[in-house]
């Protein structure tokens, strides 16, 4: 099969990065480990310590950080109340009990913050799942008794609001961080966050967030951080998200400085994505700020990145957790915590180790080493073929996938170049087949007249990269 993508500058638009949220892997003694704060925040080569063996792995170059701003404290006298499905890894410390401060809690997270800024991490995102425990209703932060119900004490919006303030005029003081943004929701419409959950969780009624937002505009300034951004909601589907979107008042809109939304809908028609564009108009920012699923060979995840820029047209994207077990991770997570307390109380330690490498690690190189921050995003001409052009290095970057038979494709560069240029190429087989390919180095191809054509194999990944264009 053959067919011809014409790469088009018209439309196009500046990209911010790639990123990860910290939460659930870096609240373990991960949290402390240099080699994986190379892999994920470097471009050199990284020396991974998976299961007893070393593992070399090409950095992953993110640039974005997402922290978990979190809701439980263990202090004598506390009244916290722990879901019984809830595992310890998943709680995260946060640094006030309603009585007393204390900055030194969340030390793994906070590590790994540190780690990836001086590895060069340039974006940082603070975002709340639930507030404080002794801020809700029932005094769990896995959410209210019911899913449909909100957690947060109405009494306690404003002192929410200025909590999340005061943690990100410390980090910006004390911790050497600048959150450029807060979100203050975690998939705040879902009626999933229940006092049985096994993660902390809050739902917040439309009015709730609108409030929530409103006060937390106040309390940012307040603080001195008029710079710092609002993003909102962190819907779990594009679909959801829209119709908060379109719920808000204009005042609210106003307010909010940029869109972020997790990828948990397939969408595989890509109607919910390019209706969340129409609902906030192009103007509007748009992070997808949280995509995972238990699939290891990294195809879902490619044809997911791909729908989400020719449609979504998002400046970030964001992976959930790079280290999780049960192939959600990139790298395999083997933790000690798995068995719940039907009693309630968190089994566990946060002890955790890397079994393995999935191949989705690789095949996210293959987008976020040659797609860099800063590069403009081109219109493809294809869903499955993402085009970036890196105006300071005068380097063009195109990556596609192919989630079919083999299939040559033409790729028409004529309004870009019209010479004859190299093109590096590097090619991730999405299986496990003996002999299969790791972001693996190919032979260069040849464009010619600003024409250039490859052959992709079955279930491939594949980057081509031209300089002087």
């Amino acid at each position: 099969m053959s067919d011809e993508r014409v790469i088009d500058p018209q439309g196009a638009y500046t990209w911010d990065g790639w990123g990860t949220c910290l939460s659930w892997w870096a609240n373990t003694e991960l949290g402390t480990r240099d080699d994986l704060a190379a892999a994920l925040f470097r471009l050199d080569t990284a020396k991974v310590d998976a299961a007893g063996r070393t593992v070399e792995l090409p950095g992953l170059g993110l640039n974005i950080v997402r922290y978990n701003l979190g809701a439980c404290t263990w202090t004598d006298g506390s009244a916290m109340v722990e879901s019984p499905a809830i595992v310890r890894r998943k709680q995260i410390e946060t640094f006030c009990d309603g009585d007393a401060w204390d900055w030194g809690a969340d030390a793994h997270q906070r590590s790994m913050l540190a780690k990836a800024r001086d590895a060069g991490a340039d974006l940082f995102e603070m975002f709340s799942v639930s507030p404080p425990w002794w801020m809700t209703v029932n005094g769990n932060p896995s959410g209210a008794e019911r899913g449909d119900q909100d957690n947060l004490e109405f009494q306690y919006q404003k002192e929410f609001a200025r909590f999340i303030a005061a943690v990100a005029r410390r980090a910006r003081d004390e911790w050497g961080i600048r959150f450029s943004s807060v979100d203050p929701f975690n998939e705040p419409s879902l009626n999933s966050w229940h006092a049985k959950q096994n993660q902390e969780g809050c739902h917040f009624t439309l009015g709730a967030q609108e409030a929530v937002i409103e006060l937390l505009r106040g309390a940012l300034d307040e603080q001195g951080l008029g710079d710092v951004l609002i993003a909102a909601s962190d819907e779990c589907h594009y679909a959801g998200a829209a119709r908060t979107w379109r719920s808000f008042t204009e005042d609210t809109r106003r307010l909010v400085g940029r869109v972020n939304v997790h990828a948990y809908e397939r969408d595989e028609g890509c109607r919910s994505r390019a209706d969340l564009r129409k609902a906030v108009g192009e103007a509007m920012p748009v992070w997808q700020s949280e995509y995972s699923e238990g699939e290891p060979d990294g195809m879902a995840m490619a044809l997911s990145i791909s729908r989400d820029i020719r449609f979504l047209r998002p400046s970030g994207w964001v992976c959930w957790q790079p280290v999780e077990a049960l192939d959600w991770g990139l790298l395999d997570g083997e933790y000690d915590d798995q068995t719940p307390n039907p009693n309630g109380g968190a089994k566990g330690t946060l002890k955790g180790r890397v079994g393995g490498v999935n191949t989705k690690y690789h095949v996210l190189a293959q987008y976020t080493r040659h797609i860099r921050p800063g590069a403009r995003i081109l219109n493809s001409g294809h869903t499955n073929t993402i085009a970036a052009h890196d105006a300071a290095s005068q380097r063009l970057s195109l990556v596609t996938v192919n989630n079919g038979a083999q299939r040559t494709v033409t790729y028409a560069l004529r309004r870009l170049t019209q010479g004859t240029d190299i093109a590096r190429v590097w090619v991730t087989d999405a299986t496990d087949a003996p002999g299969a390919r790791r972001y693996a180095r190919e032979p260069d191809a040849r464009s010619q007249d600003g024409i250039l054509t490859l052959t992709h194999g079955a279930g491939t990944v594949t980057t081509m990269e031209i300089d002087a264009v």
